[in-house]
């Protein structure tokens, strides 16, 4: 899916992000989303309901299926991608990502519990330095140091207009180029 989402995959901010849109998409309270490691990559989603049960978006390990999915809900779209065989998937593991490991999914989590203006910050303090560390002028690991700061150094507002996101988004993203 390209070079950016690759790092943010990585990095696990990719799953910081839907962290983030999972908040607003279902109006749910980010305490109530478990992200979880599938090593697999067969499920893309689960939704575990008040009765305890669990419904799953299964399919090949590939993000066409569930964006195919997705642009053509309710209805489903015909396709001739490859189709799951269940007799070649044995076993399906799921693993808590370590935190301390993951820094971008821990600093998605209190982008999001700080809420206002922050996700907007680490948005794009994420955009300077997986572009940084795609033409080599950081390291993997500089990356979370840098949204960290940028994060943190960012004027919290609380009310967040469209000019609020301009000016937080350009502050961020000269804030975090300057720690490079």
């Amino acid at each position: 899916m390209g070079n950016k989402i690759t790092i943010d995959s990585a990095t696990l901010m990719n799953k910081g992000f839907e962290v983030i849109e999972a908040k607003w998409l279902f109006g749910i309270e980010p305490s109530q989303i478990e992200v979880v490691i599938h090593p697999q990559s067969i499920i893309h989603s689960m939704v575990q309901f008040c009765d305890g049960s669990i419904k799953a978006q299964i399919g090949i390990p590939d993000m066409r299926l569930p964006i195919l999915y997705a642009f053509g809900y309710p209805e489903r779209i015909n396709s001739d991608l490859p189709r799951l065989n269940f007799d070649s998937c044995s076993s399906l593991t799921f693993e808590k990502p370590d935190m301390k490991v993951f820094r971008n999914l821990e600093l998605a989590y209190y982008a999001i519990n700080k809420g206002g203006n922050i996700p907007c910050a680490l948005n794009a303090a994420n955009e300077i330095v997986v572009n940084a560390f795609l033409h080599e002028k950081i390291g993997f690991l500089e990356m979370s140091d840098i949204i960290e700061k940028t994060i943190i150094k960012t004027q919290y507002s609380e009310l967040t207009t469209i000019e609020n996101y301009e000016e937080t988004d350009k502050f961020a993203r000269e804030y975090a180029s300057s720690l490079i």
